[in-house]
C-alpha cells in the first residue's frame, strides 16, 4: 500500500515544494512551478529530538487522493503507514535520508506518507479532510537515542490565498505552544 501510494503521488508530479528551516527562514526547492500557484495543503514535520523542521506543499487534489485512499485502511495498513512515516522522519531528521527507489526522492516519499497519514487521523475528519487546503502539522515526539516515537498531528486553517507557507518564526511558536500544552496534559508521552 505504501509503495503504491508513493508511486501514485510521484506520477501525479503535483508534489510542489520542499524546504528546510534555517535561522534566516525557509529555503525552498520548487519541483513544479505551475503547481506552486494551486490551492494547497501545506504539510510540516517537526522532530522533537533534533529540532529539524520540514515543509512541503501539495495541491489539494493530490493530497485528497492519498489521504482518502489511506482513510480506507484498517489495522495493519494504518500501522504500516504510521511506522514508515516515523522511520522516514527519523532518517531525514538525523541526516540519513535516502531515496526509497530509483527516481523517487525521499522528499516525495515523506510528502506522500504525510498525506496518507493525514487520512488515518481524526484531525483530517474534523477539518473536513482539508478539502480547502490548510496546514497539516505533525510533531514527532521521540527520545534522542530512539528511532521510534509518537506522531502528534494537528491542523491550522489555510491563508486567504490557500497556498502560503507559515513563516518559520510563527511555525516555531505554534510548535512551542502545542508541545508545551501536550507536556502539561500528557506527561506520559514524554516519559514523565
Amino acid at each position: 500500500m505504501v509503495s503504491a501510494a508513493v508511486a501514485d503521488f510521484d506520477r501525479a508530479s503535483e508534489f510542489v515544494t520542499s524546504a528546510c528551516a534555517s535561522a534566516a527562514g525557509w529555503s525552498a526547492d520548487i519541483h513544479d512551478p505551475r503547481a506552486a500557484a494551486a490551492r494547497s495543503v501545506l504539510q510540516y514535520v517537526w522532530d522533537s529530538a533534533t529540532g529539524w523542521i520540514w515543509v512541503c506543499s501539495a495541491p489539494c487534489e493530490a493530497f485528497a487522493r492519498a489521504s482518502v485512499s489511506a482513510s480506507r485502511e484498517t489495522g495493519a495498513g494504518v500501522d504500516a503507514i504510521r511506522g514508515r512515516l516515523g522511520h522516514v522522519i527519523w532518517r531525514a531528521a538525523t541526516g540519513q535520508a535516502t531515496d526509497p527507489a530509483p527516481g523517487v526522492s525521499w522528499e516525495v516519499e515523506l510528502a506522500s506518507l504525510l498525506a496518507s497519514y493525514a487520512g488515518t487521523t481524526q484531525v483530517w475528519h474534523v477539518t473536513n479532510r482539508l478539502q480547502d487546503g490548510g496546514h497539516f502539522i505533525v510533531l514527532y515526539y521521540r527520545e534522542p537515542s530512539q528511532e521510534a516515537g509518537m506522531l502528534r498531528p494537528f491542523a491550522l486553517p489555510a491563508s486567504a490565498r490557500g497556498r502560503d507557507v507559515l513563516p518559520v518564526g510563527e511555525l516555531r511558536e505554534v510548535i512551542r505552544s502545542v508541545s508545551g500544552m501536550d507536556r502539561a496534559r500528557h506527561p506520559e508521552w514524554f516519559g514523565v
